[in-house]
C-alpha cells in the first residue's frame, strides 16, 4: 500500500490572517506523520495508474453534484497529470457517493477517501485512496481562496494523492508547503459557506471529533468535461 497524507491534527500551527493586517490569526492544519492507507471498500475501484482520460490540448470543467447542489471547478492545464486522474476516477465513479469528510472554514474542506462514503461498512479514516499517487505539479503558484488542491503524501514531499483534494476557505501563504493547483471553484461557493465545521474521529484522534458524519456533504457524482468555448 503507498502512503497518503492525512488530514491535519487538531495541533494546528496559527498563521496570521491574510485580510487587511488586521492581526487576527487563524489556525491552519499541518500533516500528521506517515499513515498507512486504508483499502477502497471496493476494490474493483483500486488502480495502478489513471488510464489516459482528456484531451491534454482541450480546457475542462468539472461539476460536482452533491445533496446540496452542483460546485462547478475551472480545472487548469498547468496539473494536466492530477486533472487527468481527477477526470479518471470521476469517470469511473470512484467519488459517488463519498462526502467532504473534513471541514475546517478558516482553511478548507477536503474530500476524495473512498472509505468516507455514505455507505461505507466501515469508519471513515481520512486515509484512502485509488491505489496510486501523483507527481507534485504547478507547485508554485500562489494557493488562493476557492483553489481546489491535491495534498502531498508527505510534506515537503514530490508526490499527491491520487484522488484526495482540498478546496480553500481563504488564501493559504505558508510558502514551506507545496501542493498541486489543479482547479478553481467558480460556482457553488454558498454550498460550502453553508457547511459547518467536521473533523472525523478516526482523523483527529481525540474527542473533540465527530462521531456522526450524517450531515456530511455527499458527493453524488463528478463530472469532467471539455469547457464550452
Amino acid at each position: 500500500m503507498f502512503i497518503v497524507l492525512i488530514i491535519a491534527s487538531l495541533a494546528a500551527t496559527a498563521i496570521a490572517s491574510s485580510s487587511g493586517g488586521s492581526g487576527k490569526r487563524s489556525k491552519v492544519p499541518e500533516p500528521e506523520d506517515r499513515i498507512t492507507a486504508e483499502e477502497t471498500p471496493n476494490a474493483s475501484l483500486t488502480f495502478s495508474a489513471p488510464a489516459p482520460t482528456i484531451d491534454r490540448s482541450k480546457s475542462y470543467l468539472a461539476t460536482i453534484r452533491t445533496d446540496k447542489g452542483d460546485i462547478k471547478i475551472d480545472l487548469t492545464a498547468e496539473a494536466p497529470d492530477t486533472v487527468n486522474s481527477f477526470a479518471f476516477l470521476a469517470g469511473n465513479g470512484f467519488y459517488n457517493n463519498t462526502v467532504f469528510f473534513y471541514v475546517d472554514k478558516q482553511y478548507a474542506a477536503q474530500a476524495g477517501d473512498p472509505t468516507c462514503r455514505v455507505d461505507a461498512p466501515g469508519v471513515c479514516s481520512g486515509a484512502g485512496g485509488p491505489g496510486y499517487s501523483l507527481p507534485l505539479q504547478n507547485a508554485d503558484t500562489t494557493r488562493k481562496q476557492w483553489d481546489v488542491v491535491a495534498p502531498t503524501l508527505v510534506q515537503g514531499g514530490q508526490d499527491v494523492s491520487g484522488s484526495q483534494f482540498r478546496i480553500l476557505y481563504r488564501d493559504d501563504p505558508r510558502a514551506n508547503v507545496k501542493e498541486t493547483v489543479f482547479g478553481k471553484v467558480v460556482d457553488g461557493t454558498s454550498i460550502l459557506e453553508g457547511l459547518r465545521d467536521l473533523v472525523p474521529c478516526s482523523v483527529a484522534g481525540s474527542a473533540n471529533c465527530d462521531k456522526d458524519l450524517s450531515a456530511a456533504l455527499v458527493i453524488k457524482e463528478i463530472v469532467v468535461e471539455p469547457k464550452v468555448v
